[in-house]
């Protein structure tokens, strides 16, 4: 039975208030947000220089969100720098400036709206970039002359030598090392032996790699807790002809006699696709069918399997050692649901064992948005329905067979290719020659399908072809996120690889790419049509909060209050504001730029005069849980030989070159956890050492009471073992609290890394609580105070304020307030004329030409205008374009750089 459907006339017409979707999930009201970054590798001092473009479930700019958050994330799950972006019809750019003080590793960029944390950890946008020494030498590794000795055919044993030190200076105590392979793992303490740390370990047999996590002593916090505070860790390979192959049904079962795709995917040691070739095989040794991946280790084949017979996959390994690996159980009932298509039609393939006079319905949906809902009837299976193409949207489409009552049977993901839906982006200057230093002026033209101009926001970016190259493959484009990566789950690997006009392959790569990356098995989560947010739209930026009465400040006011805020930044500003019948009050605010800005805002009566309330500001709503995916980086070690190699006790050998070859570096082997060492911290450690207690903000708040008036109230009451008090008495009348470390001859004060002098001792009693980001005790620094035990109380502040800290009088309100994030400035240098002298100093720039928002003129054109640097050979242009009604285009092209006649 064979249906050809010509319904979709009107397909995915969407109305304009996102909110009121019909028979859509609750995922197809979230934000896209799309981070283009100049590259994915930097050093210190450079600029991640990124576009973001933030757009609804159609790939229009969003016009819910105003506010985009950006932040830096190190390897240790702490925000090291925030960018608050103003979003103009969906876009915002900016950059993080990369620190000296930052530490080489993997850094996650993350970027979020308010709005889209109602749906979760799978909305915000991630990217990982890594920092690298400047000077290209690695850090010595804390595990060193990693060996392995083969104990028997399937088995090894592992030696190492750790190095505590290099972690953390001076550290003299046990080590803890975590050992896991694949199903192993164990926890094996270390001693200092002879001054050196050695592990020897015989490892499980069969084992593909071995992780090793070196973790130092923990940090000791008050109530009995503790905190994680350094470890390193590094995995090391065994098999390095290790291939894992997986099998994938095309409906996620293999049912008895009906015919499917079966799709594979073959895994090296290092997680990566690989290429084989190989054979499907029975119980019995029988050859089935033939298999072979694509370069990325994917593939599939029709299969008809049968019931009773048990399936392998079958490959022959380097030595020529077959590989058998079983292929899903196979069912005697079930459905088939399979995808075919031409040139025109979509062709939709039920296939079913079930004897039944149920109905059935097939579902179309694209991002997540119901576009079409048919019956079927499966008395006369199979069933067949064939859809036009050209009236189906670009990208992936869902599509599932459900039952009579609408429960999902089976499912299968479809990309549908459809070009024409994109920007064409030509370059129409010619010239690919120029010299150093030379202007190049380019002319780009963009126009929709039928060859018409379109108004269009494009970015351009000018980079040196070999600096990036590398990893642009890798990382993506706006066309890949778009259609691809923002639809699917879990990584991608190569994912412009998929959107290449040059490969022929690709709707076969494709085809498998959403038959295993996509497979669903039945695991759906259908949502409510009509969901309920918690989260509203961040539109503006607010300061808001509640107005107390003089005597309670938990009842609002029997008067009416009016409030005044003034906010310095670029320009200064003076709002007002009437509170309402409960006390709250709420200023949207008309674009303050700086990362602090002073807010003061005073409360009067009816008449206008000041007047004494209670004013409590809003806490800001927290940043989301960071979820930090830790990525591999995979080692080989020094040799396999059958005699440990004798290390020399008196001196270290330099750090091998653990990686897969010279050009790779371990990116992200440190891994800090816990304690975040910010440059005040830092300048404590340098001056006196790491902590010994270390009371955290949450853990003050938990246990400070409404009598309390201050810090060291709360100190003596509810943390009276480390820190004791004494009264002071003033000379001219009058007394103080003065706080003293339990054990030590005398204590010294710091604030945020500072000597506290003694005319402050007064006031640090009256700090209040939420200012304060933690408290801590150095018991026993590192300097010595003649021949007295003096401890260190040291208090560090949120924006580190010091004694800003303290309360302030009621009826005002005096505080920081983080406005929109200043962009910084592209450097472009200019060489109209050049004197010989000029040529004395090399133009190195690693972005040789950024500019993320330009705009196309009546006939689609924009003008691109810049200097040459000094680095000669071929550089590569990408554009990147949207338009406001969702079309996007990407482009590139490349000219060569050749040396300035006068420097031959």
């Amino acid at each position: 039975m064979i249906f050809i459907f010509c319904f979709l006339g009107s397909i995915y017409s969407q109305p304009k208030n996102p909110l009121h979707h019909k028979k859509t999930t609750k995922n197809s009201f979230a934000e896209k947000i799309y981070l283009q970054l100049n590259n994915s590798v930097f050093t210190n001092e450079e600029t991640i220089w990124f576009k973001a473009i933030v757009t609804d479930a159609k790939n229009a700019p969003t016009t819910l969100s105003g506010i985009l958050h950006v932040e830096l994330i190190d390897f240790d799950k702490d925000i090291v720098a925030t960018k608050k972006l103003k979003l103009v019809n969906g876009m915002a750019d900016n950059g993080f400036k990369l620190e000296q003080t930052y530490t080489p590793g993997r850094y996650l960029i993350r970027a979020y709206t308010a709005w889209n944390k109602n749906f979760g950890d799978d909305f915000m946008s991630k990217q990982y970039v890594n920092l690298v020494p400047a000077n290209g030498n690695q850090p010595q590794s804390p595990i060193q002359n990693i060996t392995l000795y083969q104990v028997e055919e399937d088995q090894h044993e592992v030696f190492a030598q750790l190095f505590p030190e290099l972690i953390k200076p001076d550290y003299k105590k046990d080590v803890t090392v975590y050992i896991k392979t694949e199903t192993f793992l164990d926890t094996i303490e270390i001693k200092r032996e002879k001054g050196f740390y050695k592990l020897q370990y015989v490892l499980p047999k069969d084992a593909v790699s071995v992780n090793l996590k070196m973790k130092l002593e923990d940090t000791k916090l008050k109530n009995f807790q503790t905190r994680e505070e350094k470890t390193y860790n590094k995995t090391i390979a065994i098999d390095r002809e290790f291939i894992d192959l997986q099998f994938f049904p095309e409906s996620g079962k293999l049912i008895d006699g009906l015919t499917s795709k079966l799709a594979f995917k073959a895994l090296n040691y290092k997680g990566l696709g690989k290429k084989i070739n190989g054979v499907i095989v029975d119980e019995k040794d029988s050859v089935v069918v033939a298999i072979k991946t694509n370069n990325l280790g994917m593939g599939y084949v029709l299969f008809t399997p049968k019931l009773g017979k048990t399936y392998y996959g079958k490959i022959n390994s380097k030595h020529h050692v077959a590989h058998k690996f079983e292929l899903p159980k196979v069912y005697a009932d079930g459905h088939v649901l399979g995808i075919t298509e031409t040139t025109s039609y979509m062709n939709i393939n039920v296939a079913s064992k079930i004897n039944t006079t149920d109905s059935y319905w097939i579902q179309l949906k694209s991002k997540g948005v119901v576009i079409k809902e048919f019956p079927v009837s499966l008395s006369n299976a199979p069933y067949n329905a064939s859809i036009p193409k050209q009236k189906l949207p670009q990208g992936i489409l869902n599509v599932t067979l459900l039952s009579e009552h609408k429960t999902p049977l089976c499912e299968r993901l479809f990309f549908h290719i459809k070009e024409g839906n994109n920007l064409n982006i030509v370059k129409e200057t010619e010239g690919q020659y120029y010299s150093q230093r030379d202007k190049t002026a380019l002319k780009f033209n963009v126009t929709n399908s039928n060859g018409r101009p379109v108004e269009a926001n494009l970015s351009a970016l000018v980079v040196d072809k070999n600096q990036i190259e590398q990893t642009a493959q890798f990382k993506g484009n706006i066309l890949s996120y778009f259609l691809l990566n923002s639809e699917l789950k879990g990584h991608i690997e190569y994912p412009t690889y998929y959107f290449n006009d040059d490969n022929i392959f690709r709707k076969r790569d494709l085809e498998a790419l959403m038959l295993t990356q996509g497979w669903r098995n039945y695991k759906y989560s259908f949502e409510d049509a009509n969901p309920i947010f918690d989260i509203q739209p961040e539109t503006a930026l607010r300061v808001s909060g509640k107005v107390g009465a003089i005597w309670n400040e938990n009842k609002a006011p029997k008067k009416d209050v009016n409030l005044i805020l003034m906010t310095s930044g670029k320009p200064p500003r003076v709002y007002t504001h009437e509170v309402d019948s409960t006390g709250n009050f709420a200023f949207d605010l008309f674009d303050p730029y700086g990362d602090k800005l002073d807010v003061i805002i005073q409360s009067s009566n009816k008449k206008g005069r000041a007047k004494e309330y209670s004013i409590k500001i809003d806490a800001p709503i927290p940043p989301p849980k960071i979820t930090y995916e830790k990525e591999e980086v995979i080692a080989l070690p020094d040799s396999i030989i059958n005699d440990f190699l004798k290390i020399k006790k008196q001196e270290r050998q330099a750090v091998t070159g653990f990686d897969l070859d010279d050009s790779t570096v371990a990116l992200d082997a440190v891994e800090l956890t816990g304690y975040n060492v910010t440059p005040e911290r830092e300048r404590m450690f340098r001056l006196h050492g790491p902590p010994d207690i270390v009371i955290e903000n949450e853990q003050l708040k938990e246990r400070e009471e409404k009598w309390m008036s201050g810090l060291y109230d709360l100190l003596s009451t509810k943390f009276p073992d480390d820190i004791i008090f004494r009264v002071v008495q003033i000379p001219n009348g009058g007394s103080f609290l003065l706080a003293h470390i339990a054990s030590a001859d005398s204590t010294l004060y710091y604030m945020d890394g500072y000597p506290v002098g003694q005319e402050a001792y007064t006031l640090l009693p009256y700090l209040t609580i939420e200012n304060i980001k933690s408290v801590e005790v150095i018991k026993r620094p590192k300097r010595v105070f003649g021949t007295q035990h003096v401890a260190i109380l040291s208090i560090y502040t949120y924006g580190s304020i010091g004694m800003e800290a303290l309360g302030y009088a009621k009826g005002i309100f005096r505080g920081k307030f983080s406005g929109f994030s200043i962009t910084p400035e592209f450097y472009q240098p200019k060489y109209e004329t050049l004197k010989p002298e000029d040529w004395d100093t090399p133009d190195l720039r690693p972005v040789l030409h950024w500019e993320p928002s330009l705009f196309t003129d009546n006939k689609g054109d924009i003008e691109l205008e810049f200097y040459n640097d000094d680095i000669i050979g071929d550089k590569l242009i990408i554009i990147e374009a949207i338009t406001p009604d969702g079309k996007i285009g990407y482009f590139e092209t490349s000219y060569t750089l050749e040396k300035h006649k006068e420097n031959n």
